[in-house]
């Protein structure tokens, strides 16, 4: 085949597979979850008792902000949202809330491992007499219906449960290396239940994207890339760099015939 033609066609179909949420994985910066906290408070506009406990969340909000207490400023805004969306907020809800799921890529190979982390992005409050359990399944992404709340998906593989969950989840992350070698390729969303002696805890779910054979792929597509013209090396770059997943930057012919003249 064409070597433009190869690489154009591989990069696209490696694209195809990048979710729209490729970047799930990222934190969401907290002046973005700041800004969602006031447009909500601004949109409610709470009145009485709603109203006194957001003032007092507020007070608490400038002080962490201006002690620089990341951790803190999202568990209050997350409790903010609650209390202005007319949800409960206790010690369960908290740490429902504080879990994510961590990992390096969320494009894969399927026919390795696939390693990720559960983790807290703040410290809840609730008391934990015991390690705890975790419960991980890959789902097949929701169809939304309109006028319904949004529904889990179909379970595509039961990753099965796991024992000796740190209870302090920023101290001690819990390491998960999951064996999808039997998926078909195609984009998914991992779970994690948390429960503590079969009482749920809270579930965190990360956007992923699975495809057996990538990494062959991708070392082919960087091979081929290398005597690609320049703009398709460059579209390539930037797309993988986006989609998170971990490859040297590739170089443009113009580069290199810069770093030739260099040397």
């Amino acid at each position: 085949m064409n070597v433009r033609l190869f690489a154009a066609s591989a990069c696209l179909s490696l694209c195809a597979l990048v979710p729209a949420t490729v970047g799930a994985q990222a934190l969401t910066s907290l002046s973005s979850v700041r800004v969602g906290y006031i447009t909500r408070k601004n949109t409610v506009k709470p009145q009485g008792e709603i109203k006194s406990q957001v003032d007092a969340l507020d007070a608490q909000i400038a002080e962490a902000t201006r002690l620089g207490k990341s951790g803190e400023l999202r568990r209050l805004f997350a409790k903010g949202i609650a209390l202005l969306n007319g949800r409960p907020w206790n010690d369960a809800v908290e740490y429902a809330n504080s879990l994510a799921i961590r990992t390096a890529t969320v494009v894969a190979d399927s026919s390795k491992p696939y390693a990720a982390r559960i983790e807290q992005i703040f410290a809840p409050a609730i008391d934990l007499p015991r390690a705890v359990t975790a419960h991980v399944a890959l789902r097949k992404r929701p169809v939304p219906v309109q006028g319904q709340p949004p529904q889990a998906g179909e379970v595509a593989k039961d990753l099965g449960t796991f024992d000796g969950v740190a209870r302090d989840l920023r101290e001690s992350p819990f390491p998960l290396e999951l064996d999808v070698h039997d998926v078909a390729d195609g984009t998914y969303v991992l779970t994690v239940d948390v429960a503590d002696q079969g009482k749920p805890l809270g579930t965190t779910a990360l956007t992923i994207a699975l495809r057996n054979g990538l990494d062959d792929l991708v070392g082919r597509l960087e091979a081929d890339a290398k005597r690609a013209p320049d703009a398709l090396g460059i579209a390539w770059t930037d797309r993988m760099a986006g989609a998170s997943v971990r490859r040297p930057r590739i170089r443009t012919r113009s580069e290199r015939r810069i770093s030739a003249s260099r040397t």
